[in-house]
């Protein structure tokens, strides 16, 4: 059965995203996470489940939904292709830029922002491909959230794919 509130207009980032989870199945991560200054470094080995939590906000800044159809203007080049929201559309992602090389995929990054009278959010994340073997090799989200009366909150997280 169809989803219509799902179209394809635009890359499919959710698409992609779950297929990288699946060849990712099993592999460790060294990854680095800064929350307010206070870093952490880590390693661990990670499933499907773990995988998707971790990789969530790419799939979350899926843009393919009936409601944005017409919201974004698509550029193409000889090595990229970008999908920006046009002045006065409303969606918190403001850009999705996927780069080739050659018909391969190499990158693929977004940028997000949300704004009320009470809360500020912008937050960014890279996906690099491994042209060797197709897989993710590294991510990196980062973001600011500002709540109202509260002071900046700064996140970041950078992960290296180990195999």
């Amino acid at each position: 059965m169809e989803n219509p509130t799902q179209i394809d207009k635009y890359f499919l980032l959710k698409d992609f995203v779950i297929g990288q989870i699946k060849l990712l199945d099993e592999d460790r991560v060294r990854k680095m996470t800064s929350i307010k200054g206070e870093v952490e470094n880590t390693e661990q080995q990670m499933d499907f489940d773990d995988w998707r939590k971790e990789l969530d906000i790419f799939i979350q800044a899926d843009i393919n939904k009936a409601s944005l159809a017409t919201s974004y203007v698509t550029e193409k080049g000889s090595d990229y292709t970008v999908h920006r929201l046009k002045p006065g559309e409303k969606s918190p992602i403001q850009e999705i830029k996927v780069a080739y090389k050659g018909d391969e995929i190499s990158q693929i990054s977004f940028t997000s922002h949300q704004q009320n009278i009470f809360y500020t959010s912008e937050s960014q994340g890279i996906i690099s491909v491994d042209m060797a073997t197709g897989k993710i090799s590294s991510y990196q989200v980062s973001g600011t959230q500002k709540v109202w009366f509260l002071p900046i909150n700064e996140i970041i997280v950078k992960g290296e794919i180990l195999a």
